[in-house]
């Protein structure tokens, strides 16, 4: 096929063009967000929320459930079979896939809410602690003096263990534990500190999520990247040795992760860290949406659901001081005094999750996925027993995980596997996305014919400051012969040439042409 002046037999237009191709770039469907996917106490909030905004409900869901789990963290699991010690702790990481201007921040901004009023009253409970333990510090250093004096008088007097013992009297206080639920920009040694001083867990947000794993794939991040890899399953120790800082021990890293991204930033890191890694940080964040953003538009400008917002701040105040006697939990008597208490199925809830695995195994192991997505959906098998955790406390749920509840996570499974399917297959639509970016530029006229790569990157378009991006997307148009390119001398006396691109009229005029 020519993708060249010089194949065509020349530069002239009209009949000399080929008839252009179409760009195959159509994601594939995914279902949208239902409200039954949402605990009963959530659902009015998040749909109240959705409305007032004119967003997806994907948008203000997806947060709503990840502070949910970061709020459970570790203080309640699930084990998943009625008789192994198979145990997964209600731990979520998730993002929320939109375009720019499509309200995904200002959204999780609005489900992040309850989180940040739990923070803001930790931050003065913590302000109003380390205001006593100023005063217990300076107590203690009028004991140490007094004791010191007492003690040399015994000494001399040939008392050594009373002397001794005036020391130990006179102990330190214990500083406060700063108790957290959310945190945006801790380095990975900070969030360590962190974790050590809320075992039961917290919120890692990042607006622009990919900017922190684009980070954490740097090869001097290692380290950092094994910590976020702990910090997802919730269950696993990790310890910090380091120059100033010392050691530092966690007995559980344990955090969720929400944030949002772009989708053509989502394809290119995900095509790339699937490249230089895959060792399953992408298939990590496994509530990951990526919807359709509707044309329609209604003007809503009324009060919020006040009764909904207060039935859900509610929720979330209980599952942060969540009683696991209360609610049933076993305990493990051979697994230590740290053991993470947990709930299990009810027998016909386990009867439906059981039949549910059977399918999914056979999926992921028939050798009909892609490697990567094979991957992603093997993840599941943990993901589902966490949902149908949080979908049963979040709704009031005491005892054994109810029906009602492992059904509701198994609605969130076929949800998720739309969304997941799109994700990853994006990863080959990523250029023909530049190319039609490139494309708009062209018949808006921001192009003249005989345009270079460098043209478009001198521009700064959206989408198209990438150097590679920007080749891709016109290897994309050379292939489908909406441009041709010919090769010229950058300067008067000849020497080094660059590619210039001529535009195929055809599919300027053609009517599928976007």
């Amino acid at each position: 096929m020519p993708r060249n002046l010089a194949a065509m037999g020349g530069d002239e237009a009209g009949a000399a063009w080929p008839d252009p191709l179409p760009l195959n770039d159509e994601l594939l469907p995914v279902q949208p967000f239902a409200p039954a996917l949402l605990p009963t106490q959530l659902r009015p909030w998040v749909q109240d929320i959705a409305e007032r905004m004119n967003c997806p409900l994907d948008l203000v869901g997806i947060p709503a459930m990840v502070s949910a789990a970061s709020l459970l963290g570790r203080r309640i699991g699930i084990r998943p079979q009625q008789r192994t010690t198979w145990l997964e702790v209600a731990n979520l990481w998730g993002a929320v896939v939109a375009n720019p201007g499509q309200l995904k921040s200002p959204a999780a901004a609005e489900a992040l809410a309850p989180l940040k009023r739990l923070e803001a009253k930790a931050a003065q409970a913590n302000a109003e602690a380390q205001e006593r333990y100023k005063a217990q510090e300076a107590l203690h250093r009028l004991q140490t003096r007094e004791a010191e004096g007492d003690a040399k008088k015994s000494l001399k007097a040939g008392d050594a263990k009373g002397a001794l013992a005036m020391l130990e009297a006179a102990q330190a206080p214990e500083p406060p534990m700063e108790r957290r639920y959310l945190t945006n920009d801790a380095t990975v040694e900070k969030l360590g500190e962190i974790c050590r001083a809320n075992p039961f867990g917290l919120m890692v947000h990042r607006d622009e999520l990919l900017t922190l794993f684009a980070d954490l794939d740097q090869p001097d991040k290692a380290p950092a990247r094994g910590f976020f890899m702990t910090g997802w399953s919730g269950q696993e120790s990790y310890t910090f040795d380091r120059i100033g800082r010392g050691t530092v021990r966690i007995p559980a890293a344990n955090f969720a992760l929400f944030g949002t991204t772009q989708p053509h930033r989502l394809a290119a890191y995900m095509r790339e860290s699937l490249r230089r890694h895959d060792d399953g940080m992408v298939q990590r964040l496994q509530l990951l949406a990526w919807p359709d953003i509707s044309a329609h538009f209604a003007e809503v400008d009324r009060y919020p659901n006040s009764a909904a917002r207060d039935e859900a701040f509610a929720c979330y105040d209980e599952l942060a001081r969540l009683n696991v006697n209360e609610v049933g939990a076993q305990r493990d008597e051979f697994a230590g005094d740290d053991a993470v208490p947990f709930l299990r199925f009810a027998p016909d809830a386990q009867e439906a999750f059981g039949a549910w695995r059977a399918d999914l195994e056979h999926k992921v192991r028939g050798g009909d996925l892609a490697p990567a997505l094979s991957a992603h959906l093997a993840k599941y098998r943990g993901l589902i027993p966490r949902l149908a955790l949080i979908c049963h406390l979040a709704s009031n749920g005491m005892g054994p995980v109810t029906l009602a509840a492992t059904l509701q996570a198994l609605r969130w499974a076929d949800y998720l596997e739309s969304h997941a399917r799109r994700a990853y297959a994006s990863m080959g639509l990523d250029h023909a996305n530049a190319a039609r970016a490139i494309w708009r530029h062209i018949r808006k006229g921001d192009l003249a014919d005989g345009f270079t790569a460098r043209d478009i990157q001198r521009k700064g378009w959206a989408g198209l400051g990438d150097k590679g991006r920007v080749a891709a997307g016109l290897e994309v148009l050379l292939d489908a012969d909406w441009l041709a390119s010919h090769e010229k001398a950058a300067g008067p006396q000849g020497g080094r040439t660059s590619a210039h691109y001529r535009i195929n009229p055809k599919a300027l005029h053609q009517s599928g042409a976007r």
